[in-house]
């Protein structure tokens, strides 16, 4: 079948690997995939796509307002059976007007409704809606008029070879979030000082890009000889590292999956998590496979990374075989498999506007970002700074 996956941009982030993995393993099954980006393409992507074609709409930040034409007219010159939508907002008032024999499928990334309730408007005109967490399942399934036709399916990843076992490992840890406050940069802070006054001897890998004022405060932490500011750096290097460490950090005060955290377990590191409603418990069971602790409990946060360190080696191999088997890019295919085959059995959904044009898009009305720079910034450290307040509100992200 000719399956295309449709993504905003070719950047580097979970959905673009996802739809990229996707499209390999659907080429892998016979199936004649396509990869579409709305915007420029990437180098990145044609490096790993070898045997299907990645195509581009070719739409600037300031061109986007005609996507949903752009995207009628590409799939009336390039017919589909299948059509992954992934995050491309833009697209959405071209729903209803999408050919009349294509099975059109709504892959939910986030738990914010900003992300979902397009969903829900047009779910007349869906085939499916694909969740890539049982809580992201969970915020959309009671808005449904036919919950049904609501799939999960967890994503997974292209992991590297085979972890050696008695590959030298040292005590470190691995922190994937940068600077960013939603990812627990913060919380790092605190929980670096914990593991100083435990007098923790091993390495901080910090990756992702930090800004001036973030760098001044680990710098002055206790110990700044053991964190290693990596920056923003290739895949690859970070699959290296994780292999020779033994626990990632996953500080976030939401998580739709948990990527990172699959590519890290997948390495052979225990992850160490705040134990909140996120994808991230859906991948890592307490005491089995990774480590919990009390929403900004610093304390036990810290006492969970030094039980794992010690664990580490009785959990390693474990660690490594259930992730590879349970979320390796094949694994995913196979739920995709499903999906598709549950909604070629069904009639095509219904779309009143097919065969005519579709309107403009119009960039929804983002609040928050009415307010000056000068009052985001601020309220934006504030909330970063508090795991509680946060949580609380991470849903409302996109407004």
């Amino acid at each position: 079948m000719k399956l295309c996956w449709l993504i905003s941009t070719a950047g580097g982030g979970g959905g673009a690997s996802v739809a990229l993995s996707c499209c390999r393993q659907a080429a892998a099954a016979g199936h004649d995939p396509t990869l579409l980006v709305m915007g420029p393409t990437d180098d990145w992507l044609e490096e790993y796509a070898h045997d299907f074609p990645v195509e581009t709409l070719q739409l600037a930040e300031g061109e986007r307002n005609v996507m949903p034409r752009r995207l009628v007219d590409w799939l009336a010159a390039h017919p589909q059976d299948v059509l992954f939508h992934n995050d491309v907002m833009p697209a959405h008032p071209a729903i209803p007007y999408l050919p009349d024999d294509l099975r059109f499928v709504y892959v939910v990334h986030d738990t914010a409704e900003m992300y979902w309730h397009k969903a829900v408007e047009h779910e007349p005109c869906l085939d499916a809606i694909v969740a890539v967490s049982r809580v992201i399942a969970e915020n959309v399934q009671d808005e449904l008029e036919r919950p049904e036709r609501l799939h999960v399916a967890h994503n997974g990843t292209l992991f590297p070879g085979d972890v050696p076992l008695d590959q030298e490992r040292h005590d470190d840890l691995v922190f994937l979030g940068g600077g960013k406050h939603i990812k627990g940069a913060y919380d790092v802070l605190d929980l670096w000082r914990a593991l100083a006054e435990r007098r923790f001897q091993g390495r901080l890998q910090w990756f992702g890009s930090l800004d001036d004022e973030l760098i001044a405060r680990i710098e002055a932490l206790p110990r700044t000889d053991q964190i290693n500011l990596r920056g923003y750096t290739s895949r690859s290097e970070i699959f290296e590292t994780a292999a020779r460490s033994k626990a990632i950090l996953m500080l976030s005060r939401v998580e739709a999956f948990g990527m990172a955290t699959v590519e890290g377990m997948g390495m052979g590191c225990l992850p160490v998590a705040w134990d909140i409603e996120t994808g991230t418990t859906e991948i890592a069971t307490e005491g089995e496979t990774g480590f919990f602790a009390p929403l900004g409990d610093t304390d036990a946060l810290a006492e969970q990374v030094l039980t794992a360190l010690d664990r580490h080696d009785e959990l390693c191999e474990h660690v490594i075989d259930h992730t590879r088997s349970h979320f390796s890019e094949e694994a995913m295919w196979e739920r995709y498999a499903n999906v598709i085959g549950t909604i070629m059995d069904q009639p095509v959904a219904s779309r009143p506007h097919t065969g005519e044009m579709p309107p403009d898009w119009t960039p929804p009305t983002r609040y928050f970002q009415l307010l000056p720079e000068s009052v985001r910034a601020p309220i934006r450290e504030f909330v970063g700074r508090s795991p509680w307040l946060g949580y609380f509100l991470r849903d409302v992200r996109g407004y």
